[in-house]
């Protein structure tokens, strides 16, 4: 593919009213609803495409290769496939998909000129002002509003031989060198990223063994959710405290040294994936505008997307909140429904109601106040609960494993929030989500017809255990 096929225009100096830094979802959402206002908006990425890495790099080649894999996993076990898969087919069909998004995004672009999109890296050169230096020039660009979306990248660990490791970049870019299904893989880190590559490729047939420095997994989901996780996660091992010291080239393999109950032990695999977190971006001259960074290095904003800057919105994983694709094209539109109010606050986002999965074999799901968030906070609560063992569909393809458990408040019964585990988890915490920001009830969820056979009638199920 010709990346870009939108023709990028030299255009010299610019005014416009809102400069978007960044096309992914937290900024083409934004810019297209400014550009439908009659908002003269320019917006600038130096991947020269819509989509950011959740596209090109993230969600979507990911999730691609775990779909296929479902399939496959469902077939053999249902169908008695014989398999195996040829991993070189999914990543084929993995870069179909990106490419098939691309060419929509190039679409949207067609559909709002209002929008001039400028292929190039970005500098701030201060409030209201930047430089986008790209393949046709050098352009600066005034605009008297900023919506920064330049999101995050991986974060590499400083332990000798980490260029030895591979990153979900290595995995899932578009357009990277196509790999060999490993036989044997080792996975660095405890976080959503580490066990969903690890759960990916042992479901294809990869023996996997996953190193956590610490003594736990996925640090800020609900410890009782992530113990729920950890049993059902059969299909690799997982070891805990066990800091990696170095990797090493052994024969064409990799050699893992690391820490253990005190002693130096070593694992060997043909191949290392580190998944150790991310890092934000920030754009180049950030300085300059003023802009305030929490402890972390993320922007700080208020409720409303808004910077410690007047005119300056921050949204998407750059200020770190919700770093997830969904929230960050909610944010942008709350971003740019303020911008078009005069920097008044006439909208803001929900961070209650995010639902967020990990996309496993099985997959968690969960959003707003689960157990342990209730318990911090002293909060009461009511809780319901429904094995998936029940489930039709979940006894259609023979995945029985899990529960929704909903939690809710006394007296009212209002939903506070919820999780899933197990068939469907990413599709039923959308609509749990839902009733969490509508602050629906527990009747209410128990008084609508859900579709039959799906997954969904556990919501409608569990709710109805309290009435």
């Amino acid at each position: 593919m010709n990346q870009c096929e939108i023709p990028l225009v030299r255009t010299g100096d610019m005014d416009a009213d809102v400069l978007v830094v960044g096309a992914g979802g937290a900024g083409y959402p934004a810019a297209f609803r400014l550009a439908e206002s009659g908002r003269r908006v320019v917006m600038a990425d130096p991947k020269g495409e819509l989509g950011g890495n959740c596209l090109y790099s993230g969600c979507i080649p990911s999730k691609t290769l775990r779909e296929l894999c479902q399939i496959s996993i469902r077939a053999r076990r249902l169908l008695s496939w014989p398999g195996p898969v040829d991993f070189a087919d999914l990543q084929r069909q993995r870069d179909a998909v990106q490419q098939i998004r691309f060419g929509q995004h190039q679409e949207e672009l067609r559909e709002h000129p209002g929008v001039t999109f400028l292929k190039g890296s970005v500098e701030l050169l201060g409030k209201g002002r930047a430089r986008i230096q790209g393949p046709e020039g050098i352009t600066e660009v005034s605009a008297p509003g900023m919506i920064l979306g330049t999101g995050t990248r991986v974060r590499r660990p400083d332990f000798p031989g980490a260029e030895l490791c591979l990153t979900s970049d290595d995995l899932f870019s578009f357009g990277a060198p196509r790999i060999e299904l490993p036989s044997e893989l080792a996975v660095v880190g405890g976080g959503y990223i580490a066990l969903e590559v690890a759960s990916l490729f042992s479901a294809l047939g990869s023996k996997v063994r996953v190193l956590v420095r610490s003594d736990t997994l996925l640090r800020n989901v609900d410890p009782e959710l992530v113990s729920l996780l950890h049993g059902a996660l059969h299909d690799f091992s997982i070891e805990f405290q066990a800091p990696v010291e170095r990797v090493e080239s052994a024969g064409g393999r990799r050699r893992v040294v690391y820490h253990s109950r005190g002693q130096e032990r070593t694992v060997e695999a043909d191949a290392v994936v580190i998944a150790a977190g991310r890092e934000p971006v920030l754009p180049q001259g950030w300085k300059r505008t003023g802009i305030a960074l929490d402890p972390r290095g993320f922007v700080v904003t208020d409720e409303g997307l808004m910077t410690s800057v007047s005119g300056i919105y921050a949204v998407g994983d750059v200020n770190g909140r919700a770093p997830y694709f969904h929230a960050a094209v909610r944010e942008s539109l709350v971003a740019a429904h303020n911008l078009m109010a005069g920097n008044r606050r006439i909208d803001v986002m929900d961070y209650g109601s995010v639902p967020v999965t990990i996309f496993t074999f099985p997959s968690l799901a969960y959003v707003g106040i689960t157990a342990s968030v209730a318990r911090r906070q002293g909060i009461p609560t009511v809780v319901a609960r429904a094995a998936l063992s029940e489930d039709s569909r979940a006894q259609m393809v023979q995945e029985r494993e899990g529960e929704v458990r909903l939690f809710f408040q006394p007296g009212s019964l209002r939903l506070l929030g919820g999780w899933v585990i197990g068939i469907s988890a990413s599709e039923l915490i959308n609509e749990i989500g839902l009733a969490v920001s509508s602050g629906l009830t527990a009747r209410d969820l128990a008084e609508f017809a859900d579709q039959h056979p799906t997954t969904n009638e556990a919501i409608s199920k569990t709710a109805r255990t309290l009435l």
